[in-house]
């Protein structure tokens, strides 16, 4: 009986999960306690071994990299079980708290032993035998240079991450959030690779990810997935491609689905490709692969599916400037699209039905500038965000959408969903269907911001940073024959405005 009666009292602490802190230089204790005993960053992978499945890392603003030494083949490992935190100014006490003023702040590096590119760590990233259960979130992953051969089980492969399910026995599918990949280079798959070769399993998932500037010195700057033989499938949600290069050919993603039993069917949902380039070949976005290792035959299958996504700006020096399709057993699906196929020719253009699918511009902001003014992903005036107008707004389909957009705010807005990753401005009402809507102009807005309304009551207005700041508020007695509101001296980007019950997103420019 007094057994039992311990082994009860024991169990609730068995089940407390714990958090374990990090900043880039260590605090008090350095034992990783908290914040004020936060571990140094050099202890980040040990950390993350030692954590106990359900235990969370949070990890400040600063850069970690896998090792002080000079050896290329040591990277950061995820594990089954732990988040993995970044973006933490080192005072937070709820998750809740952490705020990516300026994209995430933390970065894990490949920049060991001398400055530059040339000997730097091979993959940043190396995982294997992870479930979904293995997070990682808010990150800058950047630097890592796998300049070696090519090989199947791992070598030249996966700069930035590398997902190794190689094998009849081997299976990766972690999940991927809220990180940038930059400056990543690697003979394939630049930025990510995801390797199910050989009767391998990997379906990892992304969500909320920005791959930016990654190159490969053969094929893929931004991601590969390798299902030659085995299965590569990854999903991923409110993501972007832009300016991934590659020396040969397809300047962003590789999806390779050959061989008997190869298959390689991603899912990409409210992504953009834009302004990604082959070098010196096909495919400036993309290419959906099925023929075997040795040509010709296609024995395996692959399918690349959109679904809200926009493509548009690719380049490559010879055919496909958006996309490549190559195989027998290989198709693009697109539904509520927007793609470019002005000179894309059979077979390298959509199968299927294409429901929904548009051919217009987009009207971004600046696709020039995608990270807008700043200078930061993640922000109020990136780039690529639809503008009052562009025919991809109201224009996806709500199905299997994610919760949120890439900048964190409400996915579904007017009652359908906007394609490509950021949702444009709302103007449905959050709690009220009964009184007719304010009109709000003009959209965007440098100065003046005019609202009427048909109701002669008062106007609680309110101004919210995209942070969810409260910055201004008024009241007005009524606005029947309108009220002015002077903006000229708030910062260019986007703002929450809010009349009574009914919500607006507005840029400022």
């Amino acid at each position: 009986m007094k057994t039992l009666v311990f082994s009860i009292l024991l169990l609730p602490s068995l089940l407390i999960a714990d958090t374990f802190f990090i900043t880039q230089n260590g605090t008090g204790l350095m034992d990783g306690s908290s914040w004020e005993n936060a571990a140094s960053g050099n202890d980040l992978q040990n950390m993350i071994n030692s954590a106990l499945s359900g235990d969370e890392i949070w990890v400040a603003c600063g850069t970690y990299v896998p090792t002080l030494g000079t050896d290329r083949s040591i990277s950061f490992s995820m594990r089954n079980g732990i988040i993995i935190y970044g973006g933490f100014q080192g005072t937070e006490l709820n998750i809740n708290e952490r705020n990516f003023s300026c994209g995430p702040c933390s970065e894990l590096s490949g920049e060991i032993g001398i400055p530059g590119i040339s000997d730097n760590s091979y993959t940043v990233i190396y995982n294997e035998q992870l479930t979904n259960t293995a997070i990682l979130d808010g990150f800058v992953i950047r630097d890592g240079n796998d300049d070696r051969n090519p090989t199947s089980d791992g070598n030249g492969l996966g700069g930035g991450v590398y997902n190794h399910g190689y094998g009849s026995t081997g299976f990766c599918h972690p999940e991927i959030r809220n990180c940038i990949f930059f400056n990543n280079r690697a003979s394939w798959g630049g930025g990510a690779f995801n390797n199910g070769y050989n009767n391998g399993h990997t379906q990892p998932t992304y969500i909320n990810c920005i791959f930016y500037q990654n190159h490969a010195y053969r094929e893929a700057g931004a991601m590969d997935s390798y299902g030659v033989g085995g299965t590569a499938s990854p999903t991923i949600y409110n993501s972007i491609f832009y300016e991934n290069t590659s020396a040969t050919n397809v300047g962003a993603m590789y999806v390779w689905g050959g061989n008997t039993g190869g298959n390689a069917h991603p899912t990409l949902i409210n992504c953009i490709f834009s302004n990604n380039a082959a070098l010196n070949g096909y495919g400036g976005a993309f290419i959906a692969d099925s023929q075997d290792e040795t040509g010709g035959a296609s024995s395996g299958s692959c399918t690349i599916t959109l679904q809200n996504c926009i493509i548009r700006n690719n380049s490559s020096t010879t055919i496909a400037p958006q996309f490549y399709v190559r195989g027998t057993n290989s198709q693009v699906l697109a539904t509520y699209s927007n793609i470019e196929l002005s000179a894309q020719n059979s077979p390298h253009t959509i199968s299927g039905s294409g429901t929904g699918n548009i051919d217009t511009n987009p009207l971004f902001l600046n696709i020039s500038n995608a990270l807008g003014v700043d200078g930061c992903w993640m922000t109020n005036d990136d780039g690529l965000q639809l503008t009052l107008g562009s025919t991809s707004i109201d224009s996806g389909t709500n199905i299997g959408t994610h919760t949120s957009d890439i900048l964190g705010l409400e996915r579904i807005v007017d009652g359908t969903v906007d394609m490509g990753p950021y949702e444009y401005q709302s103007t449905l009402s959050t709690s009220s269907f009964t009184t007719k809507k304010p009109s709000i102009y003009p959209n965007p807005v440098r100065d003046i911001l005019h609202i009427e309304s048909s109701t002669n009551t008062a106007h609680n207005i309110s101004i919210t940073s995209i942070l969810g700041v409260i910055l201004e508020e008024f009241t007005f007695a009524s606005c029947s024959l309108g009220c002015d509101i002077d903006i000229h001296h708030l910062n260019s980007g986007l703002y929450v405005i809010q009349v009574n019950d009914f919500t607006y997103k507005i840029y400022k420019y």
